[in-house]
């Protein structure tokens, strides 16, 4: 790992010291932008995973859009600069409470909004530029994971400890036995949407599903539509049936398991009631969309978009059924939002900034934040509060909230879920059978994380 001043060093023996500086910085965000998810607007079936080695610190086929364009505000003199990727109604709940924060406790806060790229890139920048980094960064567990591996972050501990929050939560941000990010909401889950004209009752076993599925196809519909070839839709039947993708600690891949044969199997009998060739996250969100299928997996972030559709169908809300064999709930991974503190941060702006975390990680504030993101809360103890249980997609999320995988930001983690995706393909199309696949995945992985 390159270190601040083996970089600034770099920088210093390079023609980008003067007059070429912002020309190679723009190099640098080029090549950084490209191996980042694409926006919800496009395929991430297409773009699923970055490279590994190129950028260790990414995992979301479900990414916020790359690009806002806001007026950049002028801080406050001394105001702690708080970076942040959120964007519309959210970037708004983010000033709000910001506001709120400030008017309780005298100290300033400035929201300074970045692109959906923005949070690692720019901090690069301001290193490699000596301009001044801000206080504290506002981002999800992928621009956690980027920025630790670039050695951008400091570890905290949160008041109160880590038992309080759900545990993938804390999963998505622990490396080393090490905290590098507060959480401030969960999201990012997989849902059981159906089509309440052609199912009355959602499954509440995966065999359940199979058959509802499978009984609703016809000559113009199909029973079940999702990303078959994408690693976070399978994680959620491999967690059903006890399996994870490594080893507790997130290093080593746990790939080549009966578990993991059992979940691919499972993803075979469902893939029966798909249209045909339909693999990808674009094609899944076309037949449902159309009413041309029964039920769909999808995530929360695109809740907005299908609630939409009322003249083709009434939209049914469910978390994914439990798997008979185990009695266990197939929940499926959970992602998040996280406060974290560059390496930079010291003195009496640390303490202002662990105040402000504090702040964020009390009920009271978790319940607004649950009213104005419409995330779920990260506490355990808001879980059962009517904002949550009001909601019928934070409800469904709530009920496996505590279940759910987290997406360590190891290496051996990247290397498991890249090694999945690569072998998916083979398995839907007969070139591997289940058995086959998972020693496949297990092989590219442990390939992957000596590399």
């Amino acid at each position: 790992m390159t270190t601040n001043d083996q970089r600034r060093t770099l920088l210093e023996q390079s023609p980008c010291r003067s007059f070429f500086v912002r020309r190679c910085l723009l190099v640098i965000v080029l090549l950084l932008t490209g191996c980042t998810f694409p926006s919800r607007q496009t395929d991430p079936t297409q773009e699923a995973l970055t490279d590994v080695a190129a950028s260790p610190g990414t995992f979301r086929p479900t990414p916020t859009p790359r690009a806002i364009l806001e007026v950049q505000p002028t801080p406050q003199p001394g105001a702690l600069i708080i970076w942040t990727n959120e964007h519309g109604q959210a970037l708004d709940a983010v000033r709000d409470i910001a506001n709120l924060f400030s008017e309780q406790s005298g100290l300033l806060l400035t929201i300074v909004p970045k692109s959906g790229d923005g949070l690692r890139v720019g901090m690069l920048v301001a290193d490699l530029a000596q301009e001044p980094p801000p206080d504290l960064l506002w981002g999800n567990q992928e621009d956690l994971a980027g920025l630790l591996a670039d050695g951008q972050l400091q570890s905290l501990n949160p008041v109160g400890g880590t038992s309080r929050f759900i545990p993938a939560t804390i999963v998505n941000a622990t490396q080393d036995n090490q905290l590098w990010g507060q959480p401030i909401a969960a999201g990012d889950f997989l849902l059981l949407l159906y089509n309440q004209s052609l199912i009355q009752r959602p499954p509440a076993t995966t065999d359940e599903l199979i058959v509802q599925a499978r009984a609703a196809r016809g000559d113009e519909t199909y029973g079940l539509t999702m990303p078959w070839a994408e690693a976070r839709w399978l994680l959620a039947w491999l967690n059903g049936y006890g399996g994870a993708p490594t080893t507790p600690d997130g290093r080593q891949p746990t790939l080549n398991t009966p578990q993991m044969v059992s979940a691919l199997n499972l993803l075979l009998e469902l893939h029966i009631a798909a249209p045909p060739d339909q693999l990808s996250y674009t094609g899944s969100q076309m037949y449902f969309g159309a009413g041309e299928s029964a039920l769909t997996i999808d995530g929360d972030w695109a809740l907005a978009d299908y609630q939409g559709l009322t003249e083709t169908h009434t939209l049914g809300i469910a978390p994914l059924p439990r798997v008979p064999a185990t009695g266990r709930w197939a929940a499926p991974a959970l992602g998040g939002a996280y406060l974290m503190f560059p390496q930079t941060l010291t003195g009496a702006k640390h303490e202002q900034a662990s105040v402000f975390a504090q702040f964020l990680a009390e009920p009271a504030q978790q319940i607004r934040i649950a009213r104005q993101f419409k995330r779920l809360p990260v506490l355990q103890s808001v879980l059962s509060e009517s904002v949550v249980q009001g909601n019928p997609a934070l409800a469904a999320i709530a009920a496996q909230a505590n279940l759910a995988l987290g997406l360590p930001p190891t290496q051996g983690f990247r290397c498991a879920i890249r090694a999945i995706n690569n072998n998916l393909p083979s398995l839907l199309d007969d070139t591997l059978d289940q058995e086959a696949a998972a020693e496949a995945m297990q092989q590219q992985a442990e390939q992957c994380v000596t590399q």
